[in-house]
């Protein structure tokens, strides 16, 4: 999945006007009738629900709308340029530079949005429009107007209800196919998910959440490590966290005591990378779930969601395999998404 892309956009140049003079039958010598050059292509980019990704830009350096044509003998004007309109997924932050620093920004987040981007050059004067009673034989004409350019920078941030975070192999993808008609990869490895994952969940209120798998985080995530910051920008927009918290295998014969300080360290450590990235991400909305619980020791499991929440953890008991508390987890989507 592509989810960021650096390209050069231009916009048309307009025609060059042309020096003509008029030539009939009878007319050898006639006045001055170049016609004006046509105007450049605009550049346009509008939201498309049909892309998730920007992977269409992959292989392109560069998109340049038409030039307009040079004008013509009898006053004729050329043919405008080919306007371009390119298309950019939900969800794409743009960011425009010229080299003398100029910079804008604009975040295409609306279903339908298109926005004028880089106006096109105007088409050049012919010779016909420099008469005069003075100059009744001008040999001049314009060139046409340069299109205006801009570097583009894109970033996909996905537009999702509920992110889904957590270090490696929680079973972030398994709940996800759980709660949606996702079918993310899942494997017991760390990392299997290399890419964003949306899944939409569907409620019997006929309310629909987007939950979005964001990849697995690591400490030092926010500084690039593992797979970084690039996937830290999708939880930006979510309403909701879902923190995912689990034992990894061979862990699970720990005691309790020695699971609640695991797991209330893996928390920890997710909450200073988002915090690290953005503090805003803190502030979210979050709920906990500590997941796999069978494959815990029964006799443990309250004992280490009571320390949880002496930590201040309150979590939600989740078996991704036995699907044991999902109705609970589905109930606190339903009321934490608006």
């Amino acid at each position: 999945m592509v989810d960021s892309a650096k390209i050069a956009i231009k916009a048309g140049n307009g025609g060059d006007g042309v020096v003509h003079f008029y030539r009939g039958r009878f007319v050898p010598k006639g006045g001055p009738d170049g016609g004006d050059g046509g105007k450049g292509g605009n550049v346009y980019i509008e939201t498309d629900t049909n892309l998730s990704t920007l992977d269409h830009f992959a292989f392109r350096q560069s998109l340049e709308a038409k030039n307009g044509h040079p004008g013509g003998k009898s006053k004729s004007s050329g043919a405008a340029g080919d306007d371009l309109h390119i298309k950019v997924p939900l969800g794409t932050v743009v960011t425009f530079t010229k080299p003398t620093g100029e910079e804008k920004v604009i975040d295409f987040d609306k279903e339908g949005m298109g926005e004028l981007v880089a106006k096109a050059g105007r088409g050049g004067r012919g010779n016909w429009r420099f008469r005069s009673s003075r100059n009744t034989t001008p040999i001049e004409a314009e060139t046409g107007e340069a299109g205006e350019g801009w570097q583009v920078e894109m970033d996909l941030k996905l537009l999702a209800d509920v992110g889904l975070v957590g270090l490696p192999n929680v079973g972030k993808s398994t709940l996800l196919s759980i709660l949606s008609n996702a079918r993310p990869k899942v494997a017991d490895y760390e990392f299997t998910t290399l890419e964003p994952n949306l899944g939409v969940l569907r409620l019997p209120s006929d309310k629909s959440i987007v939950i979005a798998d964001i990849p697995g985080l690591i400490e030092g995530a926010s500084e690039g490590k593992g797979l970084g910051i690039r996937f830290l920008r999708h939880v930006e927009r979510t309403k909701l966290i879902v923190h995912l918290l689990a034992l990894k295998n061979g862990e699970e014969d720990l005691s309790v005591d020695e699971a609640i300080e695991k797991l209330t360290a893996n928390y920890k450590t997710i909450r200073k990378e988002l915090s690290a990235y953005a503090k805003e991400l803190t502030k979210k909305k979050e709920i906990v779930v500590i997941n796999k619980i069978d494959l815990l020791p029964a006799k443990n499991v309250d004992g280490i969601v009571a320390g949880l929440l002496k930590n201040k953890i309150k979590v939600i008991k989740l078996s991704s395999g036995t699907l044991a508390g999902l109705p609970d987890l589905k109930k606190a989507l339903s009321r934490s998404v608006k």
